[in-house]
C-alpha cells in the first residue's frame, strides 16, 4: 500500500512539472520585438529613446506596402524612466532580438556612454553582442528615415551594412556593447561606426572617437581615415587605393592584407614600426601605353600604391596624435604586452606619451592579378 502511495506521489510530481512547461509563454501578438534603439539628449539632463519595433505578420493579413515596423518614442529624466514609460503607450519592450544601439551626437558628447548603457547591460534580455554606433546628428533622424524600399527596416539596413567589410575597407569592425564595456573598464579609447542620412539615404560615414576615460564622444573621422586605421589595426579584408601615374588614374583593389605593430623601448622612450603587407589586383590602369606583362612596369605601380598608403596612414595616425590626442587604435596594448613593467609605470599618462611617440611605416604592396590584362602571380606572406 505504501509503495502504491509513493508511485501516485511520483506520478503527480511528474504531471506537475509537465504542466508547468509553458510557464514563460508569451503571446506573440502582444509583444513588441525591438530591433534597434536610438538614444538622444532631451533637454539638459533628460533622454529620449526611439525604439524600432518589428510588426509581426499574422496569417498574411499585413498590407503588402506596410513597412513592417513601428517606431515608439519615449522620454524620461533617465534611461530607466524612459524605458518604463513605454508601457504607458503599448506592450512592454521585448529586447531579446535587439541588435543596434545608436547614440545621437549630443547624447554621446555630453553624457557618459557607459552610464547610459548601464541599464541595458544589466538587462538579462539584452545581448552583449548588440552593436553600438553613433550618429552625426540626432539618432531619431536616422531611425525615422524612410528608405526607398518600404520593405526595408532602417535598423536592419544599418546592421546588414556592417557585413560589407570585405568589399569596402571604410567600414569598421562592429563594436559590441560587451566589448565597449570592457574598453571602458580599462580606460581604453576606441572607434565606433558612424551613421548619417545623406541625400535621403542611410549611409556609413566614418567613425566616432570615444574617449576611454571620459567615456564620451570627442570627435569624428572621415571614411578614408577609417580605412587607413583599419590597415594599422589589422582589421581590413578589402578596399581600393586610387592613385595616378603620369596624370592618368590607376586603382589598386586590395584582396588580402596583414599588419604588425612592433613597439621599441630605448632610453625610456617608446617608438613603433608599423608593417602593412597587402596582395591585390590592378583593377584600373588608364595609362595609354600600359603593359601589365612587364614586371618593371608592375613594380613601379606597387611602389606608387605603397607610397599612397603610407601617406594616408601617416596622415590618419598623425591626426590622432597631434589633434585628437588619444590612442583609439590600441598601440597601448602592444606596449602592455611587450613591456609590462613600463606600461604599469606609465599607463595613466599614455595619451600624453602617445602624442609624442615616433612611428615608422613599412608598407609592401603586391599586385597579384591584372584582370584580363597580364597574368596572375602567386603570393605568400
Amino acid at each position: 500500500m505504501r509503495g502504491r502511495h509513493l508511485l501516485l506521489l511520483s506520478m503527480s510530481c511528474c504531471l506537475l512539472l509537465l504542466s508547468a512547461g509553458c510557464w514563460d509563454l508569451k503571446d506573440i501578438e502582444k509583444l513588441s520585438f525591438v530591433r534597434g534603439v536610438g538614444i538622444d539628449e532631451e533637454g539638459d539632463n533628460g533622454v529620449k529613446l526611439t525604439y524600432q519595433n518589428l510588426v509581426p505578420k499574422m496569417g498574411g493579413t499585413q498590407e503588402t506596402d506596410s513597412p513592417g515596423y513601428v517606431n515608439v518614442v519615449s522620454k524620461g529624466k533617465n534611461v530607466l524612466e524612459a524605458v518604463s514609460t513605454v508601457a504607458l503607450k503599448g506592450p512592454p519592450i521585448y529586447s531579446d532580438h535587439l541588435k543596434i544601439f545608436l547614440f545621437g551626437k549630443n547624447q554621446a558628447e555630453h553624457h557618459d556612454i557607459q552610464g547610459t548603457l548601464n541599464h541595458f547591460i544589466r538587462d538579462d534580455e539584452v545581448r552583449r553582442s548588440s552593436y553600438i554606433l553613433v550618429s552625426r546628428g540626432d539618432a531619431s533622424k536616422v531611425i525615422n528615415q524612410k528608405l526607398k524600399s518600404q520593405q526595408k527596416v532602417p535598423v536592419e539596413h544599418i546592421f546588414e551594412t556592417s557585413k560589407n567589410r570585405s568589399f569596402n575597407g571604410k567600414i569598421l569592425l562592429p563594436t559590441r556593447i560587451g566589448r565597449a564595456s570592457d574598453y571602458f573598464q580599462m580606460g581604453t579609447s576606441f572607434l565606433v561606426q558612424s551613421v548619417d542620412v545623406v541625400d535621403g539615404e542611410l549611409t556609413y560615414d566614418g567613425a566616432g572617437i570615444i574617449h576611454g576615460k571620459t567615456r564620451k564622444l570627442i570627435g569624428f573621422i572621415p571614411a578614408k581615415d577609417v580605412q587607413s586605421l583599419n590597415w594599422v589595426m589589422n582589421r581590413i579584408s578589402g578596399g581600393v587605393v586610387p592613385a595616378t601615374y603620369k596624370g592618368f588614374p590607376i586603382t589598386y583593389e586590395m584582396k588580402q592584407a596583414k599588419s604588425k605593430v612592433e613597439p621599441y623601448l630605448k632610453d625610456g622612450k617608446i617608438s613603433f614600426t608599423i608593417h602593412v603587407t597587402t596582395g591585390g589586383k590592378l583593377s584600373e590602369d588608364q595609362y595609354p601605353p600600359e603593359n601589365s606583362f612587364d614586371e618593371h612596369y608592375i613594380k613601379r605601380f606597387e611602389r606608387i600604391f605603397a607610397n599612397k598608403m603610407k601617406e594616408r596612414i601617416h596622415k590618419a595616425v598623425n591626426h590622432m596624435q597631434k589633434e585628437v590626442g588619444v590612442d583609439p587604435i590600441f598601440l597601448n596594448q602592444q606596449v602592455r604586452i611587450k613591456y609590462p613593467d613600463f606600461w604599469e609605470q606609465h599607463r595613466d599618462e599614455w595619451d600624453t606619451l602617445f602624442q609624442e611617440v615616433d612611428i615608422d611605416y613599412k608598407i609592401k604592396v603586391n599586385i597579384l592579378n591584372f584582370g584580363a590584362e597580364g597574368a596572375t602571380k602567386s603570393f605568400k606572406w
